[in-house]
C-alpha cells in the first residue's frame, strides 16, 4: 500500500482501472457463459453436502461464487482481482527491469486492455487464476520462495493447467535465476511437494467419495484430449460450433456411465487416434498453435469489426513489441527470464495437443505487456523524433 500511495500515477491508473471495469460491467450484456453458471452450481454443491454434479472443474473459483452469495458480487471480487493485476503487472516489472517509465506504461496498458476488462466481467476463472500465477512469479522473483510455491500450488485449485510444471518452475527459479545449486533447488521443489500434497488432500478426499477412487484434480483431460485428437476437429478448437462446423462429438461416449471409465476412454480414443494419423496431427498441432496465438477471436459470436479492431490494437500491437523484446534483449536476460519462457513454450505445447483458443493464452498476456512496455520505452532511446517521449521517460524515472 505504501508503494501506491508514494505513486499518484499508478494510484490513478488503479482507480482508473476500477471505475473502467465498474462502468463496463453495468451497460455490457451478460454473455451467459455455460462455464459461468456451472461455475456458480459446482459452489452450492459444495456446500449443501452433495456430491458435485460436475466433473471437470477444480474447486477454489466455484468456492468464491458461492462466498460471494450473488453474482454481482461476484464480477465485483473479480473486478477488483483484475485492478490487483495491473499494480502486479507494474510490480512485476519493476522487479524485472527496475524501470519506473516501463512498469507505468505496462500499467496503463493493462488498465484499458481489452481482454483484462471483458475476463474481469465475465464470471470465468481467468482473472482469479492469472492473478495468482502472477503474484507467485512476483514473490519467486522477490526470492520469497515459501511464499510463490504456497500461491504456485494453490493456483491448481482454480484450474489445474500448471499442475505438471510447476515443479520444474520451482527448480528453475531457484537454480538458474537465483543460482542457489542443486541441494537448495531440489529442496524448494520438496518443499513445493509437501505444500501441493497438503493443499489438495482435501479435494483428493472429496473426490474419493465422490467417485469411490483416486482422482488427483478432474475428468477434464479426456474431453479435451478427445476434443482436440479426432477425425472430426478440422479448426483445432473445442465442441464449439462456427459456421456449422463441429469439432468433436461427445455423445459416443454416453454409454459408458462410469465417469472415470468414460474419460479414460476418451484418452484411450484420442491417443489411438494420434498414433493412427501422426501426419494430421501434426498438421492440426500448426493450426492449434495458430488458434492460440491468434489475433482475434475466433468464435462467430465475436466477430463485430470493433471486437477485432480492438484486438489488434491491444494485442496485435503488444504481440509485435513483445517478439521485438524477445529478439532484441532475450540473450542478455535468459536467465532471468526462462521460467517466464519456458511458461509461455509450455503452455503453447499443451494447447497444440489438446485444444487451441485465446482463453487458454490469457495467462500469458500480462508477460507480452511487460516485455512489449520495456522494449517500446527502451525504443524512445534511438529515435530522435521521439524526443518528447523520451523527455517523459526520464521524469518518471526520477
Amino acid at each position: 500500500m505504501n508503494a501506491i500511495k508514494q505513486n499518484y500515477w499508478l494510484s490513478g491508473l488503479l482507480l482508473f482501472a476500477f471505475l473502467l471495469r465498474l462502468f463496463l460491467f453495468y451497460v455490457y450484456p451478460d454473455q451467459n457463459f455455460p462455464d459461468a453458471g456451472a461455475y456458480r452450481t459446482m459452489g452450492v454443491e459444495l456446500f449443501s453436502g452433495d456430491l458435485v454434479s460436475n466433473h471437470i472443474y477444480m474447486p477454489l473459483y466455484p468456492i468464491l461464487t458461492y462466498i460471494a452469495g450473488s453474482e454481482g458480487v461476484q464480477i465485483l471480487i473479480d473486478i477488483i482481482l483484475s485492478v490487483v493485476m495491473v499494480y502486479i503487472i507494474y510490480a512485476l516489472s519493476m522487479q524485472l527491469f527496475n524501470n519506473k517509465a516501463s512498469a507505468l506504461l505496462a500499467a496503463f496498458i493493462a488498465t484499458l486492455y481489452p481482454h483484462f476488462i471483458f475476463y474481469s466481467i465475465s464470471g470465468l476463472t481467468e482473472t482469479l487464476f492469472t492473478v495468482l500465477l502472477l503474484f507467485s512469479f512476483l514473490s519467486f522473483y522477490k526470492n520469497q520462495f515459501t511464499l510463490a510455491i504456497v500461491i504456485l500450488a494453490l493456483a491448481i485449485l482454480v484450474r489445474p493447467t500448471l499442475d505438471l510444471i510447476n515443479p520444474l518452475l520451482v527448480f528453475i527459479f531457484g537454480f538458474f535465476v537465483f543460482q542457489n545449486g542443486y541441494k537448495k533447488s531440489i529442496k524448494h521443489v520438496f518443499i513445493y511437494t509437501l505444500v501441493y500434497f497438503t493443499l489438495m488432500a482435501p479435494w483428493w478426499i472429496y473426490q474419493n467419495n465422490k467417485y469411490g477412487d483416486f482422482v488427483r484434480l478432474t475428468l477434464a483431460d479426456g474431453v479435451v484430449l478427445y476434443s482436440g485428437n479426432n477425425s472430426m476437429n478440422v479448426t483445432g478448437g473445442g465442441v464449439g460450433r462456427r459456421n456449422g462446423v463441429s469439432d468433436a462429438d461427445l455423445r459416443i461416449f454416453n454409454n459408458i456411465k462410469d465417469p472415470i471409465e468414460r474419460n479414460n476412454a476418451m484418452k484411450e480414443e484420442a491417443f489411438n487416434y494420434i498414433i493412427d494419423n501422426p501426419t494430421h496431427f501434426i498438421k492440426m498441432a500448426v493450426i492449434k498453435l495458430v488458434r492460440f496465438w491468434r489475433l482475434w477471436p475466433y468464435t462467430e459470436h465475436y466477430q463485430q469489426w470493433y471486437i477485432i479492431a480492438s484486438s489488434l490494437l491491444s494485442y496485435g500491437i503488444v504481440l509485435i513489441f513483445s517478439i521485438g523484446f524477445i529478439i532484441k534483449h532475450s540473450r542478455e536476460k535468459f536467465l532471468l527470464l526462462l521460467p517466464i519462457f519456458i511458461l509461455i513454450m509450455y503452455l503453447s505445447v499443451v494447447h497444440m495437443v489438446t485444444i487451441g483458443s485465446i482463453r487458454y493464452r490469457f495467462p500469458l498476456e500480462p508477460f507480452l505487456i511487460i516485455f512489449a512496455s520495456y522494449y517500446f520505452v527502451d525504443l524512445t532511446k534511438n529515435f530522435s523524433w521521439l524526443n518528447k517521449i523520451q523527455d517523459l521517460v526520464k521524469y518518471l524515472n526520477k
